[in-house]
């Protein structure tokens, strides 16, 4: 059972933030991020999407052929992230599996939809026990919220030491510029959406130096993502220089790394166990 959000107010915070990577509708990664606020209780949270979908749970009913849309814990994670967001104390960034089931369900969009439901859409579906078809209820009011509150990207930190997130790679510096990073500034085909869809650095070594990442404006020092799963935290530079921080660890790992940054802009990670 995901631990319920301590009361917060916006006068509790220091300016500092804690980073949570994808919890792909499994409770007990949030669990875990949870108990790192309790220890920062002074700082915000800021989500980097795939809240939802492709469950550890479903990936090893998967594997072993059984039990196909058994409900995930995703429905439990967004009522837990929405309240955590009603309070003023986290932010929500959208990836790939949000875009996907805001397509799928609130949009009707069916070729979509028939990879959603292979993802991890049926499961998060069947865990607010819609069937794919007809009124979607609550699940499309879930989805709702994050149409309208959602970002595709977030910059947090104190001037002269931000800290550029998105869910996948980093906007082009003049998509940033333009400062749509909303659902509907989405690209018009948002299953290619760079920003929610590609993965940084893709089979590049941990330290690599690569020109196909995105330059940040002058104003960061660096960028943290989900999206890609690695064995372990992973840093990527870009042709200045500045690091990118790849948060999302492998599901068979069982932990979770999260980033810590702080008032003045320091950044401390740090890694977690998940049950």
């Amino acid at each position: 059972m995901t631990a319920p959000a301590a009361p917060w107010h916006a006068r509790h915070w220091d300016g500092s933030w804690l980073i949570i990577p994808d919890l792909h509708g499994h409770a007990a990664r949030l669990d875990a991020a949870l108990k790192q606020a309790a220890r920062h209780p002074a700082s915000r949270l800021a989500f980097l999407g795939d809240l939802i979908d492709d469950s550890p749970r479903r990936r090893e009913a998967r594997k072993a052929g059984t039990m196909p849309g058994t409900p995930d814990d995703s429905r439990q994670i967004l009522a837990t992230v929405r309240a955590l967001h009603g309070s003023g104390r986290a932010e929500v960034l959208l990836g790939n599996h949000e875009v996907m089931a805001l397509a799928s369900v609130l949009d009707d969009h069916r070729p979509l939809m028939d990879l959603w439901w292979k993802v991890g859409g049926r499961e998060t579906a069947a865990s607010y026990g819609w069937k794919g078809k007809g009124d979607a209820g609550e699940l499309a009011d879930d989805l709702r919220w994050l149409r309208e509150h959602g970002r595709l990207w977030l910059s947090i930190g104190p001037p002269g030491a931000e800290v550029l997130l998105s869910h996948a790679t980093r906007p082009s510096l003049s998509r940033f510029l333009n400062g749509k990073n909303c659902a509907a500034d989405l690209t018009p085909s948002a299953v290619n959406d760079e920003v929610v869809w590609l993965p940084l650095g893709l089979e590049s070594d941990n330290g690599a130096r690569l020109r196909s990442l995105p330059l940040l404006d002058e104003r960061f020092t660096a960028s943290l993502h989900g999206h890609m799963e690695t064995p372990d935290l992973w840093t990527l530079l870009d042709m200045q220089d500045r690091p990118a921080y790849q948060l999302d660890l492998h599901p068979a790992r069982r932990r979770l790394a999260l980033m810590h940054v702080g008032s003045e802009g320091k950044l401390t990670p740090g890694v977690v166990a998940v049950p």
